[in-house]
């Protein structure tokens, strides 16, 4: 790979091997919590051999929408008392601090460990509903649909000059304006195209030092903007095992009956014997985006040993149609980043979103997936890579198997 001819500054490394610590960097946070002790998630991040590390970078709670630090605030449960089997997203609540004086600090510390970061968002997807004070998240969402886009970018922008001001930019690896532009609240098709083209534009602009990039979930090329610095997409291939598979037959079926979930075969052998009803459940998970509430009742009621007995049992039927989108998806991927030259990123995929205590995606069945994807990545010469679904201190994997993490980021590094 050919950094110049890709646009990549000189002082960034070869090869990006990236772990996801998504905003549960800022939500989970309490002393006893994956991010409780900042520096130590910061040196395990170096041990299993990542040198990139993917966060929210609270924009709007680092600063009001007229560009005031906005000072401490508080992040509560994603739905209170109903968290506790859902990965990511299972922040007890309670932490309160000011996230500019932490985004400020997480930085540094990448300074000091090597790491490169990817600033990003997900506030117009999900981590808003961590916080607590309602008056913040309306501000926020009452901004109209076409403005989000640039208001996101003048976010990052005042960051990005903070960060400048205390020599810590070079440890930014690149800049999205927001994460998965196609699955947040934003306008869609062409019309987003053109408000997330004007952000990246906006911030080119003003940064020309910093990769600005896309971030996209899908292989919709009609949809990238085409002054993206970086080819960003997501790929969970896996997925299909979930939508047509596991939800297709439970919470998605056209017969799940919330008030008598168990008339489905599959729910009568995964849930629990005792559950929270639907309708008890729906009243604390309101702020959930509704797409959310299924996945998170299901996951608070599961047997997950179930879950995974199932999982293995239609691995063999699955298995082609996930291998075959890998395939498809890094061909298509890199043939689109070589007309565009730029350099090529997957920083989010895997199977898809597994329950807390599913131990499938750590199984020799679940690995092969990240290996194989580890394989495309470096067969088509990516940039960056991400391995497993979703990876960071707060993932099973990263205490069960940390060897493994850093063999597959040894082995992409390598490539």
């Amino acid at each position: 790979m050919d950094k110049t001819k890709l646009g990549i500054p000189g002082h960034l490394p070869d090869k990006l091997a990236i772990c996801s610590w998504i905003w549960a960097w800022i939500s989970s946070s309490l002393s006893d919590e994956p991010y409780g002790d900042l520096e130590a998630a910061m040196a395990e991040t170096k041990a299993r051999g990542f040198n990139c590390i993917r966060v929210d970078a609270g924009l709007n709670w680092c600063f009001d929408l007229d560009g005031n630090p906005r000072g401490e605030m508080e992040f509560g449960p994603w739905i209170d008392g109903y968290s506790s089997n859902l990965r990511t997203v299972n922040a007890r609540g309670g932490a309160r601090f000011d996230v500019l004086r932490r985004v400020i600090r997480m930085m540094e510390l990448a300074r000091d460990y090597g790491i490169y970061v990817i600033l990003t968002s997900w506030e117009y997807q999900d981590s808003s509903w961590h916080v607590v004070d309602r008056r913040i998240r309306d501000e926020v969402f009452a901004i109209p649909l076409e403005l989000r886009l640039i208001k996101m970018a003048h976010q990052h922008d005042r960051l990005l000059n903070i960060l400048k001001d205390r020599g810590l930019d070079k440890n930014i690896a690149f800049v999205e304006p927001h994460n998965e532009i196609e699955h947040s609240e934003f306008p869609a098709g062409d019309a987003g195209k053109i408000c997330h083209a004007e952000a990246i534009a906006f911030l080119r602009n003003l940064h020309p030092d910093i990769l600005i990039s896309a971030d996209h979930s899908s292989i919709d090329l009609s949809i990238i903007p085409d002054n993206t610095q970086v080819f960003d997409n997501h790929m969970y291939a896996g997925a299909a095992m979930y939508f047509e598979g596991i939800m297709a037959q439970t919470v998605w079926h056209p017969d799940f009956d919330p008030a008598n979930p168990k008339a489905l075969p599959l729910l009568r052998r995964l849930l629990k014997d005792d559950i929270v009803p639907y309708a008890v459940f729906e009243k604390p998970a309101q702020n959930v985006r509704e797409f959310w509430r299924p996945f998170d009742w299901l996951y608070e009621n599961l047997k997950n040993e179930e879950w995974d007995r199932w999982m293995l049992e239609h691995y063999d039927e699955f298995w082609p149609i996930v291998q075959q989108m890998v395939e498809t998806g890094f061909a298509d991927n890199a043939k689109e980043a070589a007309k565009r030259g730029i350099p090529m990123v997957l920083d989010e995929g895997g199977w898809f979103y597994p329950p807390l205590g599913s131990r499938f995606d750590e199984m020799p069945q679940g690995l092969a997936l990240f290996d194989l994807m580890a394989d495309h990545a470096i067969k088509h010469d990516y940039w960056g890579f991400m391995p497993t679904t979703y990876c960071g201190p707060e993932q099973p994997i990263w205490h069960v198997n940390p060897e493994w993490l850093k063999e597959i980021n040894g082995r992409f590094m390598k490539g």
